[in-house]
């Protein structure tokens, strides 16, 4: 029982840290502008989803596939530390990110997204 929750352990620890070697999806030339924020059915527009200086959704996404495996699904901690109401600035979370912290190895990720995802992360 403890070589399998080793190799469990080991098996989510190296989920965490792969990925972000997927090309990014095409651009839909359909979709509106960035100015023509369409309504939903609920009456909020899509710029609800962009808060501050980040993308929301775009963070949440980021989260989902490089941190939620450690992190936890609401950002609770699991194998990693809690992520919500660290006190942390973005530029401390960003160079978290990149260059890691403790256990946590530095992540691959885009500088663009790494910034994106410490601005959502020092709101939470």
């Amino acid at each position: 029982m403890k070589k399998f929750l080793l190799a469990l352990g080991l098996v989510v620890t190296l989920t965490a840290c792969g990925g972000g070697d997927e090309a990014a999806p095409p651009v839909d030339e359909e979709s509106p502008a960035v100015d023509e924020a369409p309504e939903s059915e609920e009456g909020a527009t899509d710029e609800d989803a962009t808060a501050g200086d980040y993308d929301a959704d775009s963070a949440r996404a980021t989260y989902e596939q490089s941190c939620i495996a450690c992190h936890g699904g609401d950002l609770e901690g699991m194998s990693g530390p809690a992520l919500e109401g660290t006190g942390l600035s973005a530029a401390e979370i960003e160079d978290i990110i990149h260059n890691g912290q403790g256990s946590m190895p530095a992540q691959n990720l885009e500088d663009d997204d790494a910034a994106n995802l410490a601005a959502w992360l020092s709101e939470q």
